[in-house]
């Protein structure tokens, strides 16, 4: 399938966040526009595209996969930002946003999955619609099997 008609089919779902139904605060942290949004930051479109790309749904647990693949992707996260944004997403973070023991673990595995990736800064990259998203994965060395939840 194109990564055009899978972002068209992921919108579609009932469960899909527009833009302004983001609470502020996690906006603040997690777009790159934010004065103060953590490196790996990336707008929602291609925070969208991530989530295609590693085959992960809308709930906590796969926000924290995808955001944990994202920032450890990106060649500018150093252990203090990492450590800065699970204290926020544990601590800090409003109701249904909200980190877990189990999902800090998910931003873990994340992390470490999108730090060992032979291309990276995924958070700028530009997509081509017209793609398969296998042959994303490939470009971007992600088997998904490697990233299911646990």
């Amino acid at each position: 399938m194109n990564l055009s008609k899978a972002i068209n089919r992921w919108r579609e779902s009932p469960t899909y966040k527009q833009q302004g139904s983001i609470h502020w605060f996690v906006w603040l942290i997690e777009n790159p526009k934010s004065p103060v949004s953590l490196t790996g930051a990336v707008d929602l479109y291609n925070h969208d595209i991530i989530h295609l790309l590693l085959d992960r749904g809308m709930d906590v647990r796969d926000e924290a996969m995808v955001i944990g693949f994202t920032m450890g992707n990106s060649m500018k996260t150093s252990s203090w930002v990492r450590w800065l944004f699970e204290f926020v997403a544990h601590h800090l973070y409003p109701t249904g946003y909200k980190f877990d023991e189990i999902d800090l673990l998910e931003f873990e595995r994340g992390f470490a999955y999108g730090y060992t990736r032979p291309k990276r800064n995924i958070h700028s990259a530009s997509f081509d619609l017209d793609e398969d998203i296998k042959d994303i994965r490939k470009k971007w060395g992600i088997e998904v099997i490697n990233i299911q939840r646990i």
